[in-house]
């Protein structure tokens, strides 16, 4: 099917930020760690702020005033993910500003547009690219030091008319989901663990925004998502052994939902004594632009 509503299938888009939301270098702090966008037009060129609220915002944790550098890099091979291959050239990406003076506690933040050229040898392809925001090394801080933000896109597998075409919209991925990390340790095979009552955490998501939302909240692998496995955990071995009190629900504009959450592992002698790591992801449905939050289920095994 091509089509929802007045636009083409083409162009939803999937953003994905993956959480714990901060990527951290010593003095500077970013939301933006991982984005994967899909299905964008070639000859199409995509303010991501207008597109769905998104814009690389940088925080100096320092006490120094620090000037801060903005990069686009191409890729090396071991730092790429999804199957993805570096961008042909690295001037498809420009963004607004890239040098800045930051003061303490401040924040520099600039729009990522994205322009691809108008050439079917682009068509039904996945691209990454890197923003390296760095400090210059000078003035109260004299190491320079830098963080990366990964961002990865593919192209729609046909060409849309003029007609269909659009670069913007109202999407943002300004809701939240909250507890970022749950830890559940020590667990019983064959038994039920309500997480509420035994870890204290329940899942709160909120939307911000001033219309009303459908969400679908799922468990996934690390493996099946954006995630990086955490040092000495194993991947999630079934994600169905994580449930929810309902996995599809609406959110009123500035609405908030508790969502109880439900393990089980079954008597495989395999389990015990490991410790697993499941992804629990939520995003927007049912509209031209979907996106979604991660947070991380830690779970041990006696």
């Amino acid at each position: 099917m091509r089509r929802i509503g007045c636009f083409s299938v083409a162009f939803i888009m999937v953003v994905v930020l993956i959480w714990p939301c901060y990527m951290e270098a010593s003095g500077l702090k970013t939301g933006l760690g991982e984005v994967v966008i899909e299905n964008l037009q070639i000859g199409q060129t995509y303010n991501l702020t207008k597109l769905a609220n998104l814009k690389l915002v940088v925080t100096n944790t320092s006490y120094n005033t620090v000037d801060l550098q903005m990069d686009v890099l191409l890729p090396d091979l071991n730092q790429l993910r999804q199957e993805a291959e570096p961008l042909p050239d690295k001037s498809w990406v420009k963004l607004s500003q890239d040098l800045f003076k930051v003061d303490p506690n401040q924040k520099a933040n600039t729009d990522i547009i994205i322009s691809i050229p108008d050439d079917d040898q682009y068509l039904d392809k996945k691209y990454q690219f890197i923003i390296w925001s760095h400090t210059l090394g000078e003035g109260g801080m004299n190491m320079a030091v830098g963080l990366n933000s990964r961002i990865i896109f593919t192209t729609d597998k046909v060409k849309a008319s003029h007609s269909e075409s659009f670069n913007q919209s109202d999407a943002s991925v300004d809701f939240t989901l909250k507890p970022e990390e749950i830890h559940l340790d020590n667990i019983e095979l064959d038994k039920i663990y309500d997480l509420e009552n035994n870890s204290g955490s329940i899942l709160t998501i909120t939307n911000p925004s001033m219309r009303e939302k459908k969400f679908r909240i799922l468990s996934q692998t690390v493996e099946n998502s954006l995630a990086t496995l955490t040092g000495g955990y194993s991947d999630a071995p079934d994600t169905s052994y994580l449930k929810f009190s309902e996995n599809e629900f609406v959110l009123p504009a500035q609405g908030t939902r508790d969502i109880s959450m439900f393990l089980k592992f079954p008597p495989n002698k395999e389990y015990s004594g490991k410790k697993y790591m499941f992804i629990i992801h939520a995003y927007t449905i049912d509209e031209n632009i979907s996106t979604g939050v991660y947070s991380r289920l830690y779970v041990s095994v006696k």
